[in-house]
């Protein structure tokens, strides 16, 4: 199969180019019109397929109490916004009901989906402080230890990739030591950690700031904090909610401005109620409601994550935030890539590539998406 476009985003530039697919990679870049095309995509941006690496849901379901008909669903789904590949996403709950969903997804992942590729489980919950958990349940709020570890990754059948930890809540940082020696990216997160404790946990090996701005210690001039130290340090990633609700338009700018183009990743942070009317909802004793911004809030009006999609991301940091658009497309692709450890073979449109592509038009809606070649619109 052949594509084409005069906007094609290779080597952080928007150039004409012919892309050969075969057998799911990118088998040749070629001078457009090389030969004859199945697609021209013209002035739409062809993209590297979009990576999400922090969402917990879609259409009523969650990775808390995930079936593997419904992972499917919405592995199927996710195409429809650009993304290729995909990081579920757990929070805090029984582990009654979490290792059981961690497993479904571990499954699927080992058998194949239609729809975007399941590159790992991320863990953001339970091992975070009391103040910043957010809408996180207090009830299963844990300290780690070596031994818990053992059993997410077992209940993660070995696909456990990112966990999120609040530093100050560790005796030591031996827990983010044996999660790098393990080869699992470490994130702070949910936090009130000050700014020598991430310094502390960066040492230890800590990569990633979740959510940054959300659940964390705020920046002030006597103490930077844990977003201070998102701002800081060159060589750690810093997801962000590009909304312009959970972070607004001039914060999100701030942040992009500190960071360097290889460091900035976006997240929807996306929960069960995604894809749902605005209105209000009950999910046992919790009530939800889909807020018209594309935010979910708790009856108090916490904050509690996202209904958006990535390419809306993409397209708000750009046109409201004023991000460049060579760093809102990294993070959106090779950032997030690098950071699971899957750079080597996608997050970029380069030769043996997965052939993962996301089309978008002038308003960044999506036009076609390929996974490893095969369309889905």
């Amino acid at each position: 199969m052949i594509i084409q476009g005069r906007k094609v985003y290779i080597d952080e530039e928007l150039r004409e180019a012919q892309l050969e697919i075969e057998d799911g990679r990118i088998k040749a870049i070629l001078p457009c019109g090389n030969k004859p095309a199945d697609a021209d995509y013209g002035d739409n941006w062809v993209l590297p397929g979009l990576i999400d690496i922090h969402t917990h849901g879609y259409n009523g379901g969650s990775t808390d109490r995930a079936t593997k008909e419904w992972i499917r669903e919405w592995m199927a789904y996710l195409p429809s916004e650009g993304v290729t590949s995909v990081v579920p996403s757990t929070s805090s709950c029984p582990e009654s009901s979490m290792f059981p969903s961690m497993t479904a997804i571990a499954e699927v992942l080992e058998e194949g989906c239609e729809g975007a590729e399941i590159l790992g489980i991320y863990s953001e919950g339970p091992f975070m402080c009391e103040k910043y958990r957010g809408a996180q349940d207090l009830r299963y709020l844990t300290i780690p230890d070596r031994k818990k570890i053992d059993e997410y990754i077992a209940a993660c059948k070995g696909h456990l990739i990112y966990v999120m930890l609040a530093p100050e809540m560790l005796p030591d940082m031996d827990v983010i030591r044996y999660l790098r020696s393990l080869g699992i990216a470490v994130a702070c997160g949910h936090t009130g950690a000050t700014f020598e404790q991430i310094r502390e946990a960066r040492e230890a090996g800590a990569q990633s700031f979740t959510h940054t701005y959300n659940g964390m210690r705020g920046l002030h001039h006597r103490e930077p904090g844990v977003v201070g130290a998102a701002m800081y340090f060159d060589d750690m990633y810093a997801e962000l909610i590009g909304d312009g609700v959970h972070v607004s338009f001039p914060a999100m700018h701030d942040l992009a401005k500190t960071k360097n183009k290889d460091r900035l990743i976006s997240v929807t942070d996306a929960v069960a109620y995604k894809g749902w009317p605005v209105g209000e909802y009950r999910d046992g004793d919790t009530v939800m409601r889909v807020c018209e911004d594309g935010v979910c809030r708790l009856e108090d009006g916490t904050i509690c994550g996202s209904a958006n999609r990535l390419n809306e991301i993409l397209g708000r940091e750009i046109t409201k935030a004023n991000i460049p658009y060579v760093k809102a497309i990294n993070s959106c692709t090779c950032n997030p890539a690098n950071l699971m450890g899957f750079g080597q073979r996608k997050g970029y449109i380069k030769k043996d590539y997965d052939a993962d592509i996301c089309v978008l038009d002038e308003n960044f809606n999506v036009v076609q998406t390929y996974v490893r070649g095969k369309a889905y619109l």
